[in-house]
């Protein structure tokens, strides 16, 4: 998610500091809550007996939300009046850029889908908290610190979300050449994701990246 985006909107002119500050605190509030309970439910799935069990529970939540968002996001499109009423009501946790386009909830819900059933369990909840703890991160990071600007974000963001990310990364895998190489990819991908939602960028790239460094590093000693 864009840091830029929370003090300027280029369809409204520029945000009041005081209501860019609520919108933040906020949308990210809600932000870390609901993208951190699949994967938290993920990795303890107090309702499920086995891992398996718990795979399929996240893979069927997802799918849920998918469709449900889906479905709001093309009848929202459609709709001008409908569209109107819902980027009023809910503008505290949804961006005026998203008043043409899929909302990231969307995206997050397709992201969690495809790396809960392609991915392993442990791959899976890291590459999801890159996106909820790591973007966050990455966001506030740029919102105060941010000096340098790579095109519309900061490497300040980016740095707070490597750090984040890489030691979410080595608790949960337990090996830190994994966490540094799946860290930097989801740091660059989140970077670098500028037509495309990281909430679908993030999750799905530092998957990949996570399994293919767990395959390059599996037969190399700690």
């Amino acid at each position: 998610m864009p840091e830029e985006i929370l003090t300027t909107q280029p369809t409204a002119g520029p945000v009041p500091a005081q209501e860019a500050k609520a919108f933040l605190s906020l949308r990210k509030v809600f932000h870390v809550a609901a993208s951190s309970t699949i994967p938290l439910y993920y990795w303890y799935h107090p309702f499920a007996a086995t891992d398996a069990q718990a795979r399929l529970q996240v893979v069927v939540i997802a799918a849920i939300g998918f469709c449900s968002f889906l479905v709001f996001d093309l009848l929202r499109l459609r709709d001008r009046a409908f569209n109107s009423f819902i980027m009023k009501g809910f503008s505290f946790i949804i961006r005026r850029t998203e008043e043409k386009r899929f909302t990231g909830a969307t995206h997050l819900c397709f992201a969690f889908l495809v790396v809960a059933w392609f991915f392993s369990r442990e791959v899976a909840v890291t590459a999801m908290l890159f996106l909820s703890l790591g973007d966050t991160a990455a966001e506030l990071g740029g919102r105060y610190f941010g000096r340098t600007k790579v095109f519309y974000r900061s490497l300040e963001g980016s740095a707070a979300f490597f750090l984040v990310a890489f030691s979410v990364a080595l608790v949960i895998l337990d090996d830190w050449r994994v966490a540094l190489l799946g860290a930097l990819v989801g740091a660059l991908v989140e970077l670098f994701s500028f037509e495309l939602d990281d909430n679908l960028t993030v999750p799905i790239g530092s998957a990949v990246a996570l399994t293919l460094a767990f395959h390059l590093f599996q037969s190399l000693p700690h």
